[in-house]
């Protein structure tokens, strides 16, 4: 949970329907969708209104095929007005030709705001009076704030709920459509340590070819719950897997809230992260790190066997 109030809605069985209950009712206090349980991205689209060109109704066709962007912004958003003119010019140069289409999703405060602002878009758009469709979405991918870009697959499962920072780190879209990495730098950001459980290889002073053995060790887990979550079709992968091999950064504040002495004078190690459970943090084997040792490490987090400590900030 993000803050409060909060409203958690579960089932008869006891089973979570969902965590933004707050949403479903505030939307919808009437209970006509009642237990409100949360439509897939396919079902909220269904039918929906998309503008082209000149505000035209675009014909469905034009997502067929397509890796798809939802972009959420507006006008009176000033990270919104600087990041646009940049996408609207990757999108023109690259990554149109490659089967990108672009839908934004406004959160302008009127028409006239959006259609201005649509006017510099060389993509679609979702109609904007269709308010509740742009909520439903908005509460599927979780945003927070805007600018967000939502990347979504051809079969219509979520590739990315962070796609800016992929195409703004390759804007030519040599690695579009950008599919997560099953075991990320450190280097290139918090990934998903916010959202999941997040299991970290510290090997800052190794050398480069004992970094790419222990990435090359974690990889076959991390795929394992990155197939799991595509095919159920899960919001968030289970756990996320990461690297740290530089100093400094990102890698040297985590080490500092768990207390972890500096990585000149440490072997490798494998720490647990589990941010949502309140700043939890798990410690793992130090030395050699293998597959069979990230399993284990796992499995022992799931079974409770492992102490619980707190992140110190």
């Amino acid at each position: 949970m993000n803050g409060i109030p909060t409203i958690v809605i579960l089932d008869a069985e006891g089973k979570v329907i969902t965590k933004d209950g707050r949403s479903a009712l505030s939307s919808d206090p009437t209970g006509e969708e009642f237990p409100w349980k949360p439509k897939t991205f396919k079902e909220i689209m269904g039918g929906a209104k998309l503008l082209g060109e000149g505000g035209k109704e675009a014909n469905a066709e034009a997502l067929q095929g397509k890796t798809l962007a939802l972009y959420f912004s507006a006008h009176w958003c000033p990270p919104c007005k600087a990041f646009t003119p940049k996408l609207a010019e990757w999108y023109s140069t690259n990554l149109k030709a490659k089967g990108l289409e672009v839908v934004f999703v406004s959160s302008d405060r009127d028409t006239e705001s959006f259609n201005d602002y649509f006017k510099e878009m060389p993509w679609l758009a979702l109609d904007y009076a269709d308010r509740k469709r742009k909520d439903q979405l908005s509460s599927l991918f979780g945003v927070q704030g805007i600018p967000s870009l939502v990347l979504i697959d051809q079969d219509g499962t979520t590739i990315t709920t962070n796609a800016r920072a992929s195409v703004s780190s390759d804007p030519q879209g040599l690695e579009f459509p950008w599919y997560p990495k099953p075991v990320a730098d450190l280097k290139q950001g918090p990934g998903s340590i916010e959202e999941v459980p997040t299991v970290i290889a510290f090997c800052e002073s190794c050398d480069a070819a004992s970094q790419a053995s222990i990435m090359e060790q974690m990889t076959p887990v991390a795929k394992h719950y990155l197939d799991e979550k595509k095919a159920e079709d899960l919001d968030d992968v289970k756990f996320g897997f990461m690297v740290a091999k530089e100093v400094g950064g990102i890698a040297e504040r985590l080490r500092e809230l768990m207390s972890l002495p500096e990585p000149e004078a440490s072997k490798p190690r494998l720490m647990l992260i589990d941010i949502p459970e309140d700043g939890a943090f798990y410690e793992g084997p130090e030395g050699e790190i293998t597959q069979a040792a990230v399993e284990k490490f796992l499995r022992d987090y799931e079974s409770g066997s492992l102490e619980r400590k707190q992140l110190q900030g």
